[in-house]
């Protein structure tokens, strides 16, 4: 069940990192830069939680709070505060007017998953409307289920170390097929979502890309060889081919810069993924759970390729979940943030179709965000 999630926030770029991993959570993200302008948003539509700054001009985040819990339509709504405010002083404070949880900058994106999480699920345990969000379904298995195996699997993940400090005589290889390209060849295809007007014919020269996401094995030769700094310090040894993650754009490009190739651009991604058909899903226009790693599956990361049946036209494996992709080109004229492709394993299925794009700033990093390299 999709929630309607307000943030507010006077920090554009914090402000677009926040709504990527919502939205990839499949939640709705509005947002508002300070207090004042936050009310208007109430006024047209009603949340279903708020993330808010305390420091923000025109309206704070403690007034705005006081406005909103004096409003009965509003009383009810669960309230976030997210703040640099870190003393002790602050802190008792925002838990004296009530707010349901109050984050730190800075912070990490689970953080925020996690705070939403608890708070939804404290809203279902003191309600009895059949249509709670955590009465519905995956297929057979309650959503309650899965976020507390998705929990259980973050805190595991969390206690074990990505990179290991071992020598590589000890490590698991990777598949063997790790670091081939592909070769797409040049001609039209069909690029854009047809239900916004957007779909277009254009053509392309032929490329190179990369058969598989970048894996923990080759980003750990690239740190070593380079001394650029590894996402999460270490890797278990059997996580050798899983996709890299963590990795902010400007590692990507770096990486791929080493590497002697370079980031795909979108049109170039898109292609890769859906053919000349312009198919939905890179293996055609309907939708199966068995051929993608997404939130419907219930599960995290999984080893590059894991998913045979779903590589796209031209064998280019997990275009649509696993890890999202960083490419090339701006999201946006102001130059503020940079475009993600192809879903995750943490998205919801609409993220996997082969159009779809989300954005980031290029510092942004996230647990199920990799990349892939082009030429």
């Amino acid at each position: 069940m999709k929630n309607i999630i307000l943030i507010v926030d006077d920090n554009p770029e914090l402000i677009n990192g926040v709504k990527l991993t919502l939205e990839m959570e499949g939640h709705q993200v509005l947002s508002a830069k300070h207090g004042k302008e936050a009310l208007e948003v109430l006024e047209r539509i009603t949340p279903d939680l708020i993330l808010t700054d305390i420091m923000m001009p025109e309206m704070d985040g403690y007034e705005f709070y006081e406005r909103v819990h004096a409003d009965e339509r509003w009383v009810k709504i669960p309230f976030i505060f997210l703040t640099a405010k870190t003393d002790q002083a602050d802190i008792r404070r925002g838990k004296e007017m009530g707010v349901d949880d109050y984050i730190t900058k800075p912070f990490e994106p689970d953080d925020i998953i996690a705070a939403i999480r608890g708070r939804m699920k404290r809203m279902a345990q003191v309600t009895t409307k059949s249509t709670s969000f955590w009465d519905q379904k995956v297929g057979p298995i309650p959503i309650a289920g899965l976020i507390a195996l998705g929990l259980i699997a973050l805190l595991v993940l969390a206690s074990i170390p990505l990179f290991s400090g071992g020598s590589a005589g000890t490590m698991r290889q990777p598949r063997a097929d790790v670091g081939e390209m592909i070769t797409i060849p040049a001609g039209d295809f069909i690029m854009g979502d047809a239900a916004l007007g957007e779909q277009q014919v254009l053509n392309l020269a032929e490329f190179q890309i990369d058969k598989y996401e970048v894996v923990n094995a080759q980003y750990q030769q690239f740190a070593e060889e380079t001394g650029h700094k590894a996402p999460w310090g270490t890797y278990p040894a059997a996580q050798a081919d899983y996709p890299v993650t963590g990795i902010s754009w400007e590692d990507a490009a770096s990486y791929c810069e080493w590497a002697g190739k370079r980031l795909p651009s979108e049109t170039e991604w898109e292609k890769a993924a859906r053919g000349e058909e312009g198919w939905l899903y890179p293996w055609g226009d309907t939708w199966q759970d068995d051929l993608a790693n997404t939130q419907e599956g219930g599960v995290s990361l999984q080893p590059v390729g894991s998913y045979e049946g779903g590589a796209s036209p031209y064998g280019v494996h997990d275009m649509a979940g696993n890890a999202a992709e960083w490419v090339e080109d701006w999201f946006n004229a102001d130059q503020s943030a940079k475009v993600i492709r192809g879903g995750s394993a943490h998205a919801v299925k609409r993220w996997a179709q082969t159009f779809s794009r989300n954005q980031a700033p290029a510092t942004f990093q996230l647990e199920s965000l990799g990349f892939r390299c082009a030429n």
